[in-house]
């Protein structure tokens, strides 16, 4: 059949350009693999950067800390040697102080960092300056102290003119007095050479009082210059290392915190893309396959399916086209299988039912004993019409036949009509089983038989028994886990109904382990 035909809505499918479910999900995963594989590389190059930040940090800017730890160490001592050049009166411990101030200025400082080396001028100009100016003081403070001590003997012979005045009259005082000396009449020649000193001696102690303050205010501006020069020092020193440390953690920082946020974000939208890929997987291949489900489901429960909604994934519409058609060979299949099973039934009828009399057939009679239950007991009666030969002869087969329906019917209602239990097995004999039954219950059920069938009174005249149609049966017991094979047992159920006849038949014989006459009763 033409799977085109059973497709309800070829309009509706037309709607959707369809695609095979290995491009569809390679679609629907694309995203994630592409989102994943950029996250990977951008994660990748700011876990490289942090790296190198690392491993430059590890590598130049902590031992340049240490260096210039170091280096502020030297300048903090340049500083105590500059202050010591700057603040001691005795020459010679600032002039070891100042070859110990430009030993580190030359060697320590400048030349063991490449940075200072533009300061090192400076430096050493500053330091010379300042022993220039130092030595100018010393020699400053020297002419001071002698123009005082001139003064200072010149006042001593002069008699105390200011003693006891206040310091800063004690030179006007002075000055006043020598004028006095030399307008006085027959001035003493030594008193005016005395003033003559004084007044000398005074002008050269204010000349050198300027001069020592004059180079103690350039050793004050020096050293201010040099301490400004030192903090500078100081600063880049401590400084510049530690702000490219601050910028490399502050870049690896930086570069963690990009990370960390694209981790999170791409986690985000991994999720989100997952969700989406869920609701359409839901959409075109899940419920789909639910629907293909259900259709099945009914199928299998004989019910029909209706034309499927189209979808996008190619084999799921191929699958859904494929159900209605499915659906309406099932249907057939159904009604061709009930119509099989009842012809089933009745050949199997046919093959295990004797055709004539409506019991079980030789067939029968041999599956059910063999199949019976060996834990119990089981006895078999064999049943045969006496004279029955005759009967036909006399009164044809047709009323033999109809005997033959007869006696099935009378051990069916004595037996209360079990079909398993009654079997034609050949010709005018029957069997009968009688699964549990005792010797006593089997001799009995045989005898009511017997006069079941001879109670019919249906007329055979050429018997020598007796005017009606009589049967004579033979019994047969198998005890419970008795190893008598069913061969046996037909064996000695037959050789009961042959001493029955034998006996002169229309009658019930046990068999009792005896063996029969060796003379065959006549027919007749």
């Amino acid at each position: 059949m033409d799977i085109s035909t059973t497709t309800a809505s070829p309009d509706r499918t037309r709607t959707f350009r369809r695609m095979s479910i290995y491009r569809f999900i390679a679609l629907a995963l694309l995203p994630t693999v592409l989102l994943l594989a950029l996250v990977y590389w951008y994660i990748d190059s700011n876990l490289q950067e942090i790296k190198t930040a690392a491993e430059s940090t590890n590598e130049v800017h902590l031992p340049g800390i240490l260096k210039n730890q170091r280096t502020l160490i030297n300048i903090e001592s340049l500083r105590r040697y500059v202050e010591t050049v700057y603040n001691a009166s005795d020459i010679g411990v600032r002039r070891d102080a100042l070859i110990n101030a430009l030993a580190l200025a030359t060697e320590s400082v400048f030349e063991a960092n490449s940075r200072f080396v533009e300061h090192a001028a400076s430096a050493r100009s500053l330091l010379h300056s300042l022993d220039a100016i130092k030595n100018r003081s010393d020699q400053a403070r020297k002419d001071l102290a002698r123009a005082t001590d001139i003064f200072t003997r010149a006042t001593a012979r002069l008699g105390g003119v200011y003693a006891g005045e206040d310091d800063a009259r004690k030179p006007e005082t002075l000055l006043g007095y020598c004028a006095k000396v030399r307008s006085a009449r027959g001035a003493v020649p030594r008193i005016l050479a005395q003033c003559a000193t004084l007044t000398e001696s005074r002008e050269s102690m204010e000349a050198a009082r300027q001069r020592y303050e004059q180079a103690d205010m350039e050793a004050r501006e020096l050293w201010k210059r040099f301490d400004d020069l030192l903090r500078q020092l100081s600063d880049l020193a401590s400084s510049k290392e530690a702000e490219m440390t601050y910028e490399a953690m502050e870049h690896i920082s930086l570069a963690a915190g990009r990370a960390h946020f694209v981790f999170y974000l791409s986690g985000a939208l991994v999720i989100l893309i997952l969700c989406v890929f869920i609701l359409v997987l839901h959409r075109h291949v899940l419920f789909p396959l639910t629907l293909a489900s259900r259709s099945l489901r009914r199928i299998r429960d004989g019910g029909s399916v209706e034309a499927p909604p189209p979808v996008r994934v190619r084999e799921l519409q191929d699958m859904l086209n494929i159900l209605p058609v499915l659906s309406k060979h099932v249907t057939d299949l159904s009604a061709r299988s009930g119509l099989l099973e009842r012809e089933k039934d009745r050949f199997r009828s046919l093959s295990l039912v004797d055709g004539l009399t409506g019991v079980g057939n030789r067939r029968h009679f041999d599956a059910c004993l063999a199949r019976s239950d060996r834990s119990r007991p089981l006895a078999l009666l064999m049943l045969d019409v006496d004279m029955f030969k005759l009967y036909n002869d006399t009164y044809g087969h047709l009323a033999g036949d109809n005997a033959l329906i007869a006696v099935a019917r009378s051990m069916l209602a004595e037996l209360h009509d079990s079909v398993d239990q009654v079997f034609r097995y050949g010709g005018e004999e029957f069997c009968a089983l009688l699964p549990g039954a005792s010797a006593a219950t089997a001799t009995a059920v045989a005898e009511r038989l017997r006069k079941r069938i001879r109670g019919l009174r249906l007329r055979h005249e050429s018997s020598s028994v007796a005017p009606f149609l009589t049967v004579s049966i033979g019994v047969a017991l198998r005890g419970a886990d008795d190893p008598t094979s069913a061969a046996e047992l037909v064996e000695q159920a037959d050789k009961a109904l042959y001493q029955a006849k034998t006996s002169g038949r229309d009658r019930v014989c046990l068999y009792n382990g005896a063996e029969p006459p060796s003379s065959a009763p006549s027919a007749s």
